[in-house]
């Protein structure tokens, strides 16, 4: 059986301090304007990233990702940033994972993933806004922070960077100088 995992992006996300920072960041052009995609599963179709306008009950466009069947997708680009102080992030989203219970080693998850890199691009920590079905492995670490989404409804998420940089005390605030925006599904099928 196949194991899904979907996510739906919408308009809002805005990284920056006095603006959007984000090439496309609304994603009304196409998506090869300021993103980066990536498919685990570029031959056998268990590999979706489709840009359109039905997601939501407007007339903007939506991203919709989705991997099945132990794949991963990830959209994604890097900015540089000012510094960390001033510094907000906001998306409206709507996160699902969905698990059909295949067996009880495999499972699916859905995020919004901030890595937070020095200078020369090296991740020093991440914030996942995520669902999960079990048993996934992803736990909130000294430089990984979790935060749950509540429902599969569409919210927006919104925090200063440096209020966030408190949830991660293995990350020195003073070097982080680029933020990598990530939609990120993944599933783990053992079968």
């Amino acid at each position: 059986m196949r194991k899904l995992t979907f996510t739906l992006f919408f308009v809002a996300i805005s990284i920056g301090a006095a603006g959007n920072l984000l090439v496309n960041g609304s994603f009304e052009q196409d998506l090869s304007v300021g993103w980066t995609s990536y498919k685990a599963d570029p031959t056998y179709g268990y590999d979706s990233i489709v840009r359109g306008t039905g997601y939501e009950n407007d007339p903007d466009y939506e991203v919709y990702t989705l991997s099945q069947f132990g794949y991963v997708t990830r959209l994604y680009q890097t900015v540089d940033i000012p510094s960390t102080s001033d510094f907000t992030f906001s998306i409206k989203a709507r996160i699902n994972a969905y698990d059909n219970n295949a067996d009880a080693y495999c499972w699916a998850a859905s995020a919004v993933v901030l890595y937070y890199q020095n200078a020369a691009g090296a991740t020093l920590g991440e914030t996942r806004i995520c669902r999960f079905s079990a048993p996934c492995p992803w736990v909130s670490t000294s430089t990984i922070h979790l935060i749950q989404a509540a429902d599969t409804l569409w919210h927006t998420y919104s925090f200063a960077l440096n209020a966030e940089l408190v949830n991660l005390p293995g990350v020195t605030p003073s070097q982080v100088m680029k933020v990598k925006g990530c939609l990120l599904d993944t599933t783990y099928h053992s079968c």
